[in-house]
Order: C-alpha cells, then sequence, then structure tokens
C-alpha cells in the first residue's frame, strides 16, 4: 500500500513538474509578446495606446500572481528534489504535500486560460497596430508634404487682409491638429478612426490650398 502510495505521488509531482514548466513557457511567449506589441508603439507615437495599456496591466497582474506561485510551488518541491526522498517517504509525509501538488495542477488550468486569452488579444492586437502604421504613413507623408507647400503658396501668394490672416490661422490650426495626431492624440477623437483624423485635416489642407490658388473677384 505505502509503495503504490508512493509511486501515485511520484506521477502526481511529475504532473505538476510539467504543468509548472508549461505555464513558465506560455508566460515567456507573453513576455515575448508584449515586447514586441511595446517595440511597436514606442515606434510611432501616432498609434493608440489604450488597448495596449489595458492588456499590458493585466500582463503585470497575471506575472504577480505567477511569480508568487512559482516561488511557493518551488519552495514546495524543494522537498523532494531528491527521488530518494520519495522513495524513503512515509504516508504522512506524502500526504502533507499531495493535496498542494494536486490543487497546483488544478489550478493552473485557469492561469493557463488567461495566459492563452491574453497572448491571443495581444497578436490581435499588434496584427491591427501593424496594419494601421501601414495605413497612417502615406496619409501622414501627404498631409505633411501639404502642410509644407500650404505655407508656401501662401507666402508667395501675396495675400493682404484679413482673408490672409483667416488662411493662415486655418493652416496653422491645421498644422497644430497634424502634430497633435503624431503625437498620439488621435485617441481624444475616437470613435472616429485616426487616419480618418488625418485625412480630416489633408482635406482641410486642400481646402485652404485651394482658396489661395482661386481668384479673387
Amino acid at each position: 500500500m505505502l509503495a503504490e502510495g508512493r509511486v501515485a505521488f511520484a506521477d502526481l509531482m511529475r504532473m505538476a513538474d510539467e504543468t509548472h514548466e508549461m505555464a513558465g513557457r506560455s508566460f515567456g511567449t507573453l513576455d515575448e509578446m508584449r515586447r514586441e506589441t511595446e517595440e511597436l508603439l514606442s515606434g510611432d507615437p501616432a498609434l493608440p495606446t489604450a488597448a495596449a495599456r489595458a492588456q499590458f496591466a493585466e500582463h503585470e497582474r497575471l506575472w504577480e500572481s505567477l511569480l508568487a506561485d512559482m516561488k511557493a510551488y518551488e519552495a514546495r518541491r524543494g522537498r523532494w528534489a531528491d527521488e530518494k526522498d520519495i522513495e524513503n517517504a512515509d504516508f504522512d509525509a506524502m500526504s502533507a504535500d499531495h493535496e498542494y501538488f494536486r490543487d497546483y495542477v488544478r489550478s493552473r488550468a485557469s492561469v493557463l486560460q488567461r495566459m492563452n486569452k491574453l497572448i491571443g488579444e495581444l497578436g490581435t492586437l499588434a496584427v491591427s497596430l501593424t496594419v494601421l502604421r501601414e495605413q497612417l504613413a502615406p496619409i501622414r507623408e501627404r498631409s505633411h508634404a501639404a502642410l509644407e507647400a500650404a505655407a508656401t503658396e501662401i507666402a508667395w501668394a501675396g495675400l493682404t487682409g484679413q482673408s490672409a490672416y483667416a488662411l493662415q490661422a486655418r493652416l496653422n490650426a491645421a498644422g497644430d491638429r497634424l502634430r497633435e495626431l503624431d503625437a498620439g492624440d488621435g485617441e481624444s477623437g475616437l470613435p472616429r478612426s485616426i487616419p480618418d483624423q488625418y485625412r480630416d485635416v489633408e482635406r482641410e489642407i486642400a481646402e485652404i490650398r485651394d482658396s489661395v490658388a482661386r481668384p479673387a473677384f
């Protein structure tokens, strides 16, 4: 009976070890995905960060919980580091830790579920950020080129009076908004998409340029 108990206890600890290692690998994947997402965001301040911040906060809460669990597991597992400890264990010694290892294996299921969910969300977020970055690049380039061209056209048009001041004020406001979007203020304009907010600025600059080019009667 005792021999069978030792075999069952050893099997339970092997299962616990495998579960422990699986959780560690999954968190390593999650950690790497977070770093990749942070690199995406740091490479372009115009990208929205609210969704990422929420998922990073969940990542940190999960890490704190996982770290505490891992330390506790390793401390408990250290009591049985030598196989001879199990071979020579009596029933009372095994019973004391059997429940802990059993509960640890069961609890990892929910932890792995949370990690896999967060891995999926970060993966989806990284894809959407990459697509958004690719969408923004040409719009932003056109907008800045148009802003510079409009400033030159106003300067060369020789406009005077209120119409000149009004056009310059509109252009200054468009330039300010463009710089705000570049700095990451696009989230303040949601639910209107960030590309559409850039297009709004692009459209405003185009209207200003049309006004400069239009002959006055």
